[in-house]
């Protein structure tokens, strides 16, 4: 007898994330924790523009957004001198609704999701322990520990393990491994008020010398400062707040402040691993199940995340009939690569900001101040580094079996490529977007008229597409119409949407000659070309 058709182990911000896109799907599911209660102690302290577009698929991240602060950028301090200013809010980022990062501690950001998920009627099931997990050909066996100390065997469909570092999932599957080592760094950590200090409230700073600072406003007067070198730790002991205050006045700039009544102190490692696969048949892993890595660039718990939503919806669609199970195959040809280039490009990062080597750090500090401002003086190259940052950059194009572009469609948007958003406004003039409209459990047909009135396809031209496509989807399908110029009405089960200026028609490519794009439900674009290719999108439909 089946339990439910997923079993997900971990209930930190990956976890909950898979449950909010299974029970926007409307798939059943258990999600346990081990834990009795939330950690009031905060690890992330990011959650990067991509991450956001994609929660607000659940009509909320503004509630998000007013809980945390927007980072602008990040200052680099080296010798305690002030060595440049890295702005992200001036690169003209107009295809989103969220074009900066948001500082917010993983304790508001995993609140924040428990309400979502509780809008569906549901609560993570705690303290509930997976003692064993097994496959067979048609099922997974759950051992689980329940409060009170009884046994529970439970039988799934699927089991994911967003259940960290240690995951008992990923340790079950057979073929799974997970490959890396720890860095030799030694890390302190510091949650504590502060007072008359001169630091940039609006962003990160980055303070280098012998050992490695780094400061993090988190706002209502409290920081977060992460240290390493200087000889202090070295010594296993507890940190103190002393050893905070030393690094500070070390490593930071004159006036950084002086820290006080402190929230929480601890000492870590790091390490960087992956595993060889995202899945072994019926488990799949997720998260920091999946990688670990440091924290440089603030990308560790948003690709998590992003991680659950790419894998959400294809579980609803292969349990609800809609796909056959090799559609499970794309998580890992889609998610591995993205992991294996955040592994490498944090490990560099955090390898140049944490060296103990005292040649090369010498060498570093004297390079760093004539390198840094020619850098983040470019706009292209602060773009190039936001489109990493952001995750705005991550694309399928290459490495997805489950996205397309016509073959002669040479626009700028991609399939595989992340949605852009765009301004629109409705019949009635009222103002939306193109993510606006790409939100639920659909997947969703953009049909574009075409920018100039004398090549412009007319409704009854699109509304036959609608037509043709929905006769293939076994999925359900929501279409949007875009049209350069002022609509009419709504008509059937397409709206048509006035797109001003033609400047959406312009960001995917169809200003001279009518298009389409076929969106998946978490918000990439499954296949994109002119209207003439039309052909070629039936027939990636039928494949």
């Amino acid at each position: 007898m089946q339990d439910a058709d997923v079993l997900i182990v971990g209930a930190g911000p990956v976890g909950t994330a898979l449950a909010l896109e299974l029970a926007l799907h409307k798939v059943s599911f258990r999600i346990i924790d081990r834990d009795p209660v939330r950690s009031d102690k905060s690890r992330a302290l990011v959650v990067q523009p991509r991450t956001l577009e994609l929660l607000n698929r659940h009509g909320a991240a503004q509630g998000l957004i007013s809980r945390g602060r927007i980072a602008h950028g990040a200052a680099f301090f080296v010798n305690r001198k002030l060595v440049t200013k890295l702005n992200l809010d001036d690169l003209g980022t107009t295809d989103t609704e969220f074009p900066l990062p948001l500082m917010i501690s993983q304790v508001q950001t995993e609140h924040f999701l428990d309400e979502c998920l509780a809008k569906y009627g549901i609560r993570v099931e705690r303290p509930v322990v997976a003692k064993d997990i097994v496959q067979d050909d048609d099922a997974v066996t759950a051992t689980l520990e329940m409060p009170g100390g009884n046994i529970e065997t439970a039988r799934f469909k699927y089991a994911v393990g967003c259940d960290g570092a240690h995951s008992v999932v990923r340790h079950k599957a057979t073929n799974l491994t997970f490959e890396g080592a720890a860095y030799a760094q030694d890390f302190i950590l510091c949650d504590a008020h502060i007072r008359d200090s001169c630091m940039p409230q609006d962003r990160f700073s980055a303070c280098l010398g012998s050992g490695m600072v780094a400061f993090f406003p988190l706002g209502d007067g409290i920081v977060r400062v992460i240290a390493s070198g200087n000889n202090m730790t070295a010594d296993k002991g507890e940190p103190q707040l002393e050893h905070f205050q030393k690094f500070l006045e070390d490593f930071a700039p004159e006036g950084c402040g002086t820290l006080y009544d402190p929230v929480w102190m601890t000492r870590f490692h790091l390490h960087h691993r992956g595993v060889n696969n995202y899945r072994d048949r019926r488990l799949f892993v997720a998260g920091d199940a999946a990688h670990i890595h440091s924290p440089a660039g603030g990308q560790g718990m948003n690709t998590g995340i992003q991680d659950s939503i790419n894998l959400g919806w294809k579980l609803a669609a292969v349990l609800h009939g809609r796909a056959e199970e090799k559609l499970l195959e794309s998580y890992n040809a889609e998610r591995f690569p993205v992991g294996q280039t955040l592994l490498k490009g944090s490990d560099k990062m955090f390898s140049l900001g944490t060296s103990t080597n005292p040649i090369f750090t010498r060498l570093r500090n004297f390079l760093l101040p004539h390198i840094l401002p020619w850098v983040t003086a470019s706009p292209s190259r602060r773009l190039s580094m936001f489109q990493f940052l952001s995750e705005f950059g991550i694309t399928y194009r290459e490495e997805s079996p489950i996205v397309g572009t016509a073959r002669d469609f040479g626009g700028p948007v991609k399939g595989g490529d992340r949605l852009p958003d765009g301004k629109l406004k409705n019949a009635k003039g009222e103002e939306t977007s193109v993510q606006g409209l790409c939100v639920g459990a659909p997947h969703h047909l953009l049909l574009f008229a075409g920018g100039e009135e004398n090549t412009a396809a007319t409704t009854e031209t699109l509304e036959d597409v609608r037509d043709k496509v929905q006769e293939l989807v076994k999925s359900e399908v929501e279409t949007h119409i875009m049209a350069a110029t002022n609509p009419s009405s709504a008509t059937g089960e397409a709206t048509t949407y006035t797109d001003v200026d033609a400047t959406v028609h312009a960001q995917f490519g169809f200003t001279k000659s009518p298009g389409y794009v076929f969106v998946r439900p978490d918000g990439y674009v499954a296949h994109i070309g002119f209207l003439s290719n039309l052909g070629e999108l039936l027939a990636f439909l039928k494949a």
